[in-house]
């Protein structure tokens, strides 16, 4: 049996909805379960019914769940405490599994922890309980550490609003969104995202700040009126959430991204992890919900608040049925938003009056923009406000910088953007066609961070062989994440071969990228590079040289 991990989890998590300590372990045999039985009859003391290590018809992972469960339990109360709220579950790492339960003093709990794990492999090494048991006793005596406690924000030491935003793509633009509808209607907003921690636009951290740390500093600040977090699958699943609960929560969308990563195999893995963020929006609050994705939808079930639908389609059946009950949601008509709630309908704002959208041509952007209306919305906003918001936000460098910025440069265009999975090169590849002018092409420059397995890889160059007419493939040495120089590309170039007769060329890096796609482009042509590691470098330049045109 080996011992994974022990991960601390500052707030709510995928296992339970505190602050929690994971124990995850593997590759369980059957002399395993006899140590672990072991373990249990030395913490409890008196088994009256000990577990068999060789029940009939077993399944021995569940066996060795329930067994480090008993372990977990009976340490709390050989200390004195009550036994904490806990789970058992199978992960989707084959063979793999995690016992996870709550705490309120770090110390305590690590220790805990480090002494299950010791039981449950003392058949490795001894270990003298009743002196281990008095040390861990001795944690829960005051004084304690300033970081004893949970990270994340509570309820009770916070006087102003979360707006929560999750989903795999959008994310980043949404929060921004948000935060600049709501700076315009005179809210002062202190937000943090994938690129940096702001207070009313100013940068005070710069990195990705998507979990508590992150939270955390926005709370730090005096005198805002709303705090806007964008909280990622990495910080829910390394750290668990920054905040105990929010006011209103978002989902943009849910599509394959980081699979294989810290556990998480599939989309459906990945939808329970951002399911968090709505599961904690509070009694009263609002949880804005894409129908247009049936995962993120399903999310609506339990909730304890309300649900706000959103759709780019006039007539999504499920927003159909949510509005004749009364309930609220944004989708669009005859080239326009509405507004749902309270049993009537109001026009919010014309499509081709929102930038981002590029007249409707990004549908991604729409996507987003409904989003952050709804929250905005959600909040207390008036409707005129929202508008107002919308309108003056664009996608532009010193607005949204990196997501979807689109320059006039002499006679092409240009498009420099974050995307980094197959949803967002699709997106991406959507809107060049949509510009393209006369004859001229899509020159499409493609790659992505070596977290990505290699069918992810793949899928990328295929969009490229499918929805560009000609394709560089990039490597990105900043971002190889454990792979080796030119890996990526060699994958890529082998898919792409495999959907086009064509054959893609290959280059060192972005700037390469760029400069390579600037000399094969010629008037009509739209450049769409998915832009992760040189984009400053490539934004000045464009915004030096260039017209934006959004």
């Amino acid at each position: 049996m080996e011992i994974v991990e022990i991960r601390v989890l500052d707030g709510p998590n995928v296992f339970l909805p505190a602050p929690a300590i994971k124990i995850e372990f593997a590759n369980v045999e059957d002399a395993d379960l006899h140590t672990l039985e072991d373990a249990v009859r030395a913490v409890e003391r008196d088994v009256p019914e000990p577990v068999s290590a060789d029940p009939p018809n077993r399944e021995i992972g569940l066996v060795a769940r329930s067994l480090l469960l008993r372990i977990v339990s009976g340490l709390h109360v050989a200390v004195g405490e009550a036994t904490p709220e806990n789970v058992a579950v199978a992960l989707e790492s084959p063979g793999h599994h995690a016992v996870a339960y709550a705490w309120s003093h770090r110390a305590f709990a690590t220790h805990l922890a480090k002494l299950a794990r010791d039981l449950a492999t003392m058949a490795l090494s001894p270990v003298d309980l009743p002196e281990r048991i008095e040390a861990l006793r001795a944690t829960l005596t005051p004084p304690f550490a300033e970081d004893d406690a949970p990270e994340m924000i509570r309820d009770a030491a916070r006087s102003i609003p979360i707006v929560a935003v999750t989903g795999t793509n959008g994310k980043t633009t949404t929060t921004r969104l948000i935060a600049a509808v709501l700076r315009k209607s005179g809210r002062k907003v202190g937000w943090c995202s994938s690129v940096g921690v702001y207070i009313e636009g100013e940068l005070v951290l710069e990195g990705d700040y998507t979990g508590p740390s992150g939270a955390a500093r926005v709370f730090a600040e005096p005198d805002l009126d709303v705090a806007v977090l964008e909280t990622a699958r990495g910080g829910i699943l390394l750290r668990g959430l920054g905040y105990e609960s929010n006011d209103v929560s978002v989902v943009t969308n849910i599509s394959a991204d980081h699979l294989g990563l810290h556990g998480i195999h599939t989309v459906e893995g990945l939808a329970r992890v951002k399911h968090i963020v709505p599961n904690v929006t509070r009694t009263g609050g609002f949880a804005v919900l894409n129908a247009d994705d049936d995962r993120v939808l399903a999310m609506r079930e339990g909730l304890k608040a309300q649900p706000f639908l959103i759709s780019r389609s006039p007539d999504n059946v499920e927003v159909e049925k949510h509005v004749a009950r009364g309930g609220w949601a944004l989708d669009t008509s005859d080239d326009e938003v509405r507004w749902w709630h309270d049993n009537k309908v109001e026009p919010l704002v014309a499509i081709d009056q929102i930038p981002i959208t590029f007249g409707g041509r990004a549908a991604h952007m729409l996507e987003n923009a409904l989003c952050a209306a709804a929250a905005c919305l959600a909040l207390g906003l008036d409707a005129v406000s929202v508008r107002d918001g919308l309108v003056a936000f664009r996608n532009r460098s010193d607005q949204n910088r990196a997501r979807l910025n689109a320059y006039k440069l002499n006679d092409i265009t240009v498009i420099v953007d974050f995307a980094h999975n197959e949803a967002g090169l699709r997106n991406l590849l959507g809107l060049a066609r949509a510009l393209v002018v006369d004859e001229g092409q899509v020159i499409a420059v493609i790659g992505t961070a070596g977290d990505r397995d290699d069918e992810a890889l793949r899928g990328l160059a295929m969009l490229g062989a499918t929805d560009a007419d000609r394709t560089i493939i990039k490597d990105v040495p900043h971002y190889l994440r454990g792979r080796e120089l030119g890996e990526m590309p060699r994958i890529m170039r082998e898919a792409y071969r495999a959907a086009s007769p064509d054959d893609p060329e290959l280059v060192a890096d972005e700037r390469a990228g760029f400069n390579r796609a600037l000399e094969l482009s010629r008037p009509g042509d739209v450049i769409a590079i998915m832009c992760l590691e040189d984009y400053n470098q490539i934004l000045e330049q464009l915004d030096r040289d260039g017209e934006p045109i959004s």
